[in-house]
């Protein structure tokens, strides 16, 4: 009995490395992150529009620079415009606050169906406040990637992805247009921003980029003195969710780690 033991054993020992390499076995593994972009540097350019206010509507351009510290962190410096930069339009003689006309240099800002029915219909108006829209923002925020994979199209083609968070804040310029039809600044605005995106890497140095970012300010508006109405001073705290989709093009970094695989 003690030879059938040693013999089975014997053959169990010499059966496995057969077994191992065969050719017909798959083995699946996760391998090394193939698209690094560690150290590297990632400039894009977004087309993007708010999608949670009932009376404004924004239509935004945004261009940002992000650096890579590693494959999880990253710094942005971020840019958006919804009006032509440094442009205020023909200023009204005699207004304070100053009010300006050139409704074509606000390419980004307009009022939505909603504001008009309330305001013709319903002769309303939302507050000051309310109606403050964002012209231009600057800010840095700090990117979090916990999640990166991989997709395959049709079984035929292998691409990598990221999903990422950020947060961070800057300051932003804003405006409102008043009954007159001309729009009049509200000031300079401390900015907080959120939002979470999904980068899709078509080569090591291209990129599709969705993100969704909301930006948060408390706007103070005042409100137009008249024969029965005393100047009043609207505030609010307002949130704007952009939904921004881009491209964006990586350079720098250390050089790629070619990984063979036959998947």
């Amino acid at each position: 009995m003690k030879k059938l033991y040693i013999s089975i054993a014997s053959i169990a020992l010499l059966s496995a490395p057969a077994a191992a390499q065969s050719p017909n076995e798959r083995v699946h593994v996760l391998q090394k992150r193939d698209y690094s972009v560690k150290n590297k540097f990632e400039v894009s350019a977004f087309g993007g529009l708010s999608i949670d206010d009932i009376f404004t509507q924004h239509y935004s351009a945004t261009l940002s620079l992000d650096y890579h510290l590693d494959e999880a962190f990253a710094l942005e410096l971020m840019w958006m415009t919804c009006k032509v930069p440094f442009a205020l339009g023909d200023k009204v003689e005699g207004s304070d606050p100053a009010e300006y006309k050139g409704d074509n240099l606000r390419f980004g800002n307009h009022y939505t169906d909603a504001y008009d029915e309330v305001k013709n219909d319903a002769k309303l108006s939302p507050s000051n406040a309310d109606l403050a829209m964002i012209n231009n923002f600057l800010g840095l925020s700090v990117q979090f990637s916990p999640i990166y994979g991989k997709w395959t199209l049709f079984n035929r083609t292998l691409g990598h992805a990221d999903f990422y968070l950020s947060a961070g804040g800057g300051v932003a310029s804003t405006e409102f247009k008043n009954a007159r039809g001309n729009w009049v600044d509200t000031g300079v605005y401390f900015v907080g921003t959120f939002g979470l995106g999904f980068r899709i890497f078509l080569a090591r140095w291209f990129a599709i980029r969705l993100d969704v970012r909301d930006f948060t300010f408390a706007a103070r508006v005042e409100r137009e003195a008249s024969a029965s109405v005393e100047a009043q001073v609207d505030t609010k705290i307002r949130n704007t969710m952009f939904v921004m989709l881009g491209v964006s093009f990586l350079f720098g970094g250390e050089a790629p780690v070619e990984i063979w695989s036959p998947y």
